[in-house]
Parts: structure tokens; C-alpha cells; sequence
């Protein structure tokens, strides 16, 4: 269905939209955000045998579209693939050609050290709009209690814990601690 607005480059703000994700329903939130601003947002159901999770592209008559595919159905992961493909949209596309960008984000360092240099900004940018760096430096990676942390800066930034969880397991490269805060199973069953 078109779109009863336009999009025009620079009306969304990243690091407001991340605030939706405090919110049970945000990614709902985020969907409608997305549309009042011109940008098409679809959730797709994941591509068997890929490792699609989303795209960004600026369609004929510079229409925006932001697909994800919940390859990972986690809270931490919808925000973090939403502001990635949005920073792509932003960043990397031009209005009036047909551009696109699919991606296949993976977590494991092994992987983003290997990605090119519109992939490492788009990283960068949708990581310090989910958590600033000033906040980001504060967090202590060796704490003994990490669910403290998570939780102090969860509430300090008014973000869901998942996303402070999911920054810490990525940073220390340990995807088994924290996994209480992911919101695993959450995010399809709002869009189905």
C-alpha cells in the first residue's frame, strides 16, 4: 500500500527509533514510525538455507523499503538489523535510482573482520545509536554480576536489556551468558 507521506533523507533520527525497543510492542512502534516517515517495513519470513537478514533498497520514484527476515528471532538482533539496514538507507543509498543492499549479518568476529567498508559504517552506526560510546565505555566487561550491568544500562538508556546483553556477548565473544535478556521467540510473534 503506498505510503500517505514521502520519505525526506534525514527525518529519522536512529537513536530516537531505538527507544521503541523499551517497549513490548516496539517493534510494532518502529514499523509504524517507519511508515509515518515515507519508509516502507516489511518482516519476511526467513529464507530456508540462507543467511539473509535483511535489506535496505530505494525503489523507483524514491521509495524507500526496509525488509528483515528474523533469520534470528531476538529482540537484540531485530534492533541491531533494523538500524543497520536504516544506516545503509541513510548512508549508502541515493534517492532517484533503484539501489539495494542485502545483508547477512553475522555476530562472530571471524566474519565482520572480513566485511567491506559500507557494512563496517553501517555496523558502527546503528551499534552507537542502540548504546552512545560514552555510554558504552562505562560498562564494565568483567564485572562479576553482567545482568547488573545490563540492567543498569537498560534503564539508564531507556533501551530493552536485550540490546545491552547482545553488545556484551558480541564484545567478549560469548554468545552463552546473558541469554536470559535476548528475547528469543518475541519479535515474530508481534508482526504474525
Amino acid at each position: 500500500d503506498p505510503l500517505e507521506k514521502k520519505y525526506k533523507p534525514g527525518s529519522v533520527n536512529l537513536s530516537d527509533l531505538s527507544k521503541f525497543s523499551y517497549f513490548k510492542d516496539g517493534p510494532l512502534i518502529a514499523k509504524e514510525y517507519l511508515e509515518k516517515h515515507g519508509i516502507q517495513f516489511f518482516v519476511i519470513p526467513h529464507l530456508k538455507k540462507t543467511f539473509l537478514d535483511g535489506a535496505a533498497m530505494i525503489l523507483d520514484k524514491k521509495k524507500p523499503v526496509i525488509a528483515l527476515t528474523l533469520r534470528y528471532d531476538r529482540i537484540e538482533n531485530f534492533w541491531f538489523c533494523l538500524l543497520h539496514e536504516l544506516a545503509h538507507l541513510i548512508k549508502h543509498l541515493q534517492t532517484g535510482k533503484t539501489n539495494i543492499m542485502i545483508d547477512e549479518l553475522e555476530t562472530h568476529k571471524s566474519i565482520t573482520a572480513n566485511k567491506d567498508a559500507k557494512e563496517k559504517e553501517a555496523d558502527k552506526i546503528s551499534k552507537n545509536a542502540l548504546i552512545p560510546e560514552e555510554y558504552w565505555e562505562k560498562v564494565n566487561l568483567d564485572a562479576k554480576n553482567l545482568a547488573k550491568e545490563v540492567i543498569l544500562l537498560s534503564d539508564q538508556l531507556k533501551i530493552h536489556p536485550a540490546i545491552v546483553a547482545g553488545r556484551i556477548q558480541f564484545e567478549k565473544n560469548n554468545y552463552r551468558i546473558l541469554t536470559q535478556f535476548l528475547g528469543r521467540g518475541e519479535v515474530d510473534k508481534l508482526f504474525n
